[in-house]
Formats: structure tokens, C-alpha cells, sequence
């Protein structure tokens, strides 16, 4: 999901940026619905295999017919289900087939809950289908990308403009689903139906294409990657598409497909190139791009991005700096790593891609500024870091309730963005540098092996604990102090310092006494050293000037 929408002209006002000194409080004046949260027992009950999307779309009467086939695999014995599906969607029929038999299903939709109920109680580990088809002039996205859902827009020159965003609000605006993070389909199908000129396009590869008399196309689009249910998502316009390729560090060739307003056509070229340069980046730490044999896609749309997986929606209008760099489009393109490769199973780890993703934002500074620009940024996004609410808690979380903040959900960011940067920027001072870049590979890649895979052996489910245990054998140090602090509650440390003479004291004060020997830099005449707190107290002797603690900002700590 995006940052901010900001212009941004020149690497100067990049960084800016990036350090979080101009990240006002983001007002949406709306809160997004809910997605995710404790699952239910009759979600819990099966686990989705596959499913395949048929829809129809009206841009004249903003209307959208649909027909969804789940295919699932029950978990624990169950004869009901529960989905989701908006309530401004009409159910036509609930059903299921075999052979050339149709039985239908009982079934109820309430409050954009959708309960279907089988004639007999179903085992664990047996397969089973639900067909639900339904209509309606679906939710409109009141504030695209962050307050989601259908976008019906004009290209400059007229034309129909149809965008689809869903991460913080379900994709249950959009079909029928299992509305919660942790079900990723093994694969996914979306068959979008059109009116000419437009072409309909969706995550995976273009498998089939269909002209009809009435005026209309089909395109068949086909995820075999596991896949977030916010990325099945389509947008549709006359757009011309531009192919090109770039080489993976694994050697294979990986397609890109760029799929751009005619309008833009001429700039579409840049932005490919730059994101190769993007690419050749995450995966020199990172490892491989994860989607290799799906594709590296971009679509224009008229919100602003989102990290839809192998469709990434563009937005931000070709507005490079000088230098020819797009942030929109790194942030977006990393969450392929961040979100669609690793994925957090419930919000409360939300962090896992956004905080995970901004750290990388400002890496990139490094990559081409130097430390000093680096850190400049870190100390900016350390300044702008609210500490309302733990970045990580434990108990399951919708997506808003850790995106934004409390008490609201609306006028205040959560910290994941900026914080959860700061928090992997102060765990790099702690483990140093080989120990952290390692267990950053490892929390995207834990083996060599897994990055050969790409029939989706790749992609995983974490959590935050998954990231503490990396990092953990890759330090060879016990981190749970630090993660309890900085992430499972919202308060910072404070280090209180006294002079006496020639000595300075240094001590840390922290929430309910939590412990915290997190080591501090100290500037004693020029020379920085690194200094031991072990029980949160140490003891600097000096001469001359004062001494200067922690110069560089490495340490995420109240001022």
C-alpha cells in the first residue's frame, strides 16, 4: 500500500520524504470496512484452494454481474460455512455441481456475512464447491487506495477508466470470499467481461482472450502462484501494452508487462527501465524476484498504487525526479517481496509489509546517497513516529484497527510505515550488519532452496514471532526484549543521562520497568565508541568536551 500522495521533483525533496518530516496526519474522513479480525469457526472450518471469478462490468450503469466457483478443503467437520460478500450485492443463487448435476445450497446473506449451510456434515480433509452467482452497483471507493472499492473513471481522452482497490477494506467488495489473511488461494482465475475498447486486466497471464458479437470481450486471466485475496482485483481501459524482459539473479528471464493509457504510451519505456534498476536492488538483498513464471506487471489506474501481486497498480502520473526515479512505483514493486512473497497471516502483522517495505524505501537512499543521507532519513521517520498503539499486538486485528489509529480508525496513521522502519533501522545498530542483512534475506528466503521455487513453494505465512526466531539464529543473540518493547506496546524508551566531573551516567526508563540493554554510541573527543548497558546502566568516563550520545540517531528513543 502507498505512503502519501506527494509529487515529488527532485532526490532532495525524496529525502525529505522518506525521513517522515513531512508526513502529516493523514485525514480519510471515512473509515474503510472491516477485513480480517478473529476468524470465525465456520472460516476456520475449511481452507480455499481455488477460485474462479467471472464478472460482467457496466461502466454506463456502474453494474457488475458475477459468478464465483470456491473450491475449498474442510479442515474441521463442518456443515456450514461462512463468507463474505457487500451488502449492496443481490445472491441469485448459491449452488453446487457434479457432473452435469446442479444441487442447490441453503443459504443466507446478512449484513455482508454470507452463510451457506450443506445437506450433510462434511469431513475433514474432503473437497467440496460452492457456485455463488450475484449482481449490483457495487460500493464506490470513497478514498482510493486507502477506503477501497470500485473506481469508475474517464481516461483524459474520455474513454471508460474502471479500477478496482481492496486491501483495507476486503475483497469482499468484489466477489464472494474468505475474507481474511491468512486463505491464500493456490491459484485463481478472473474472467472479466468488458465493453470494446476496453481490456480487462488481472493478476497471473493473459491465458485467453474473447471477441463477442454484443460489442463485449472476455479476458482470461490466470493465477497459479498463491495469491492475496485484495489482489484479485481487475482494471480495465483502452490500454496498449508494452512487453519487455530483465534477467533475475537466477539467471531466468523475467517477463514484464506494462499495460499503460494510450495516452502514456510514450512514457511507459522509462518507467520499465526503472524499475529494472528497482529490481536488480530487492533482489541483491532480498533474493529473486518471487513471480518469475507469472510476470512483472503494471497497469495505469487512476488512484494513486497499490501492490497488487504481479499487477501492480500505477498511479503516480510518471512523476520522476530528476534523477529519474518513481517512488510510487519502488514502493509498490517491493511489496512483491513484502506482502505477496511473505505474508502476514492476520493484520496485527501488517507491519511485516509496510514497515518491512518503508525500511527498504530508505535503504535505497543508502544504495545511492550514502549513510549520512541514510540515517538523516531514519532520524526524520524516528521524529514523525506517534506511538498510539503497539505496531504488532498480539490478539487479531482488522486491517484499519493497525493502519490507522485509535480511537477512530480515520484521522491518525498507525506507525507501521514509519516506526516499523525505525524499529528494523535500531535492530541493525544492535546485530550489526552481516547478522541483520542475513536475517532480512532469510525472513524473505529462510533456505537457498526456496529461491529456486516458482510454482509457489515460495511464498509462506509469518508472523512476528517468525521474524524474532531469524533473527535470533542469525545474531546469535536473545532479541525478545526488543521486540516486546519497540513492537508489542506503543511507548518508547527514554535514556536519562546526569554529569558529574568527568563522568556521565547513563540509565534507560521504560515502560512497567520492561528490560531493555540495548548498547548506545557515545562521541568522546571525535572518537565514537559503542557502550554496554547490559542492565539498562552504564558509566562513561571522558575529559574535555561532553560527551555526545548516540550522534548519528541509531537508537529509536524518546526526545
Amino acid at each position: 500500500m502507498i505512503i502519501k500522495n506527494r509529487p515529488l521533483l527532485s532526490i532532495l525533496v525524496l529525502v525529505i520524504f522518506l525521513s517522515g518530516s513531512v508526513t502529516a496526519q493523514r485525514t480519510l474522513g471515512v473509515r474503510p470496512t472491516a477485513t480480517g479480525g478473529p476468524l470465525a469457526a465456520e472460516q476456520a472450518a475449511f481452507d480455499v484452494q481455488s477460485y474462479d471469478i467471472a464478472l460482467k462490468v457496466d461502466p454506463k450503469t456502474k453494474m457488475i454481474w458475477g459468478t464465483t466457483v470456491m473450491i475449498a478443503k474442510v479442515v474441521n467437520p463442518t456443515d456450514t460455512i461462512l463468507l463474505d460478500l457487500d451488502t449492496p450485492y443481490k445472491i441469485d443463487r448459491v449452488y453446487s455441481e457434479s457432473g452435469d448435476r446442479q444441487m442447490g445450497l441453503k443459504y443466507e446473506h446478512k449484513d455482508g456475512k454470507l452463510r451457506i449451510t450443506f445437506p450433510a456434515r462434511k469431513k475433514a480433509g474432503e473437497t467440496f464447491e460452492t457456485i455463488v452467482t450475484y449482481s449490483g452497483s457495487p460500493r464506490e471507493a470513497p478514498r482510493p487506495p486507502w477506503v477501497g472499492g470500485i473506481i469508475w473513471a474517464k481516461t483524459p481522452s474520455g474513454a471508460d477508466w474502471v479500477s478496482v482497490a481492496l486491501q483495507n477494506d476486503g475483497a469482499d467488495l468484489l466477489f464472494p470470499v474468505k475474507d481474511h489473511p491468512s486463505d491464500k488461494p493456490s491459484t485463481a482465475t478472473m474472467r472479466i467481461t468488458v465493453p470494446d475498447p476496453l481490456v480487462a486486466v488481472g493478476p497471473g497471464k493473459l491465458v485467453e482472450t474473447t471477441k463477442k458479437k454484443n460489442g463485449t470481450s472476455t479476458y482470461v486471466w490466470r493465477m497459479t502462484n498463491p495469491i492475496a485475496n485484495y489482489s484479485l482485483i481487475f482494471d480495465a481501459a483502452p490500454y496498449k501494452l508494452i512487453k519487455d524482459s530483465t534477467k533475475s539473479v537466477t539467471g531466468e528471464m523475467i517477463p514484464i508487462e506494462f499495460y499503460v493509457l494510450p495516452e502514456d504510451f510514450a512514457k511507459g519505456p522509462k518507467l520499465i527501465e526503472e524499475t529494472k534498476r528497482y529490481n536488480a536492488f530487492f533482489e541483491k538483498y532480498l533474493g529473486p524476484f518471487p513471480f518469475r513464471s507469472q510476470k512483472l506487471g503494471i497497469v495505469e489506474t487512476p488512484h494513486l498504487g497499490m501492490e497488487h501481486s504481479t499487477h501492480i497498480a500505477y498511479g503516480n502520473k510518471f512523476n520522476f525526479t530528476p534523477e529519474g526515479f518513481d517512488w510510487l512505483m519502488f514502493h509498490e514493486f517491493g511489496h512483491e517481496w513484502w506482502a505477496n512473497l511473505v505474508t502476514a497471516s492476520d493484520w496485527k502483522d501488517f507491519w511485516i509489509h509496510e514497515g518491512f517495505q518503508t525500511f527498504m524505501d530508505t535503504l535505497w537512499i543508502e544504495e545511492t546517497q550514502g549513510k549520512d543521507a541514510y540515517l538523516k532519513a531514519m532520524r526524520g521517520r524516528a521524529k514523525a513516529t506517534r506511538n498510539m498503539q503497539p505496531v504488532a499486538p498480539r490478539e487479531a486485528k482488522i486491517a484499519y484497527q493497525v493502519y490507522m489509529a485509535e480511537p477512530d480508525y480515520v484521522n491518525s496513521d498507525g506507525d507501521i510505515y514509519g516506526k516499523g522502519a525505525v524499529v528494523l533501522n535500531t535492530l541493525r545498530y544492535l546485530i550489526g550488519d552481516d547478522a541483520f542483512f542475513r536475517a532480512l534475506r532469510h525472513m524473505a528466503y529462510p533456505t537457498k532452496e526456496m529461491e529456486s521455487y516458482t510454482d509457489g513453494r515460495q511464498e509462506r505465512m509469518v508472523d512476528t514471532d517468525d521474524f524474532l526466531k531469524i533473527a535470533e539464529k542469525d545474531s546469535g543473540m536473545k532479541l525478545d526484549w526488543f521486540f516486546e518493547l519497540y513492537l508489542r506496546q506503543p511507548k518508547l524508551p527514554k535514556l536519562i543521562t546526569e554529569t558529574t566531573g568527568n563522568t556521565m551516567t547513563l540509565h534507560w526508563e521504560t515502560p512497567n520497568n520492561m528490560p531493555f540493554p540495548m548498547p548506545i554510541d557515545v562521541e568522546i573527543n571525535g572518537k565514537t565508541q559503542r557502550v554496554e548497558m547490559k542492565n539498562g546502566k552504564a558509566t562513561v568516563n571522558f575529559t574535555g568536551p561532553a560527551p555526545v550520545v548516540d550522534p548519528q540517531g541509531w537508537v529509536l528513543k524518546a526526545h
